[in-house]
């Protein structure tokens, strides 16, 4: 490469950065309403509504294993 190409690139990387005119320009980022502004209250209310099921199916099961294993151990 001839020195002046050479140059004439280095001098681009030590250029500082052009910012374009705002006219040219348009924003990456629309502004829209935040996701949580209108909570979709059908999935809010299966979500909780399952997990206070998974919970209770949770505890009576716990319960019942510990009534079986009582009574096998002769501890009740």
């Amino acid at each position: 490469m001839a020195p002046s190409v050479v140059l004439r690139s280095f001098s681009r990387l030590l250029a500082p950065a052009r910012l374009p005119s705002c006219s040219s320009t348009r924003s990456k980022f629309y502004v829209r309403e935040p996701v949580n502004a209108k909570p979709n209250w059908l999935a809010v209310g299966l979500s909780v509504g399952a997990s206070v099921f998974m919970w209770i199916y949770l505890i009576q099961t716990h319960n019942e294993d510990v009534l079986e294993y009582k009574r096998r151990n002769g501890l009740e």
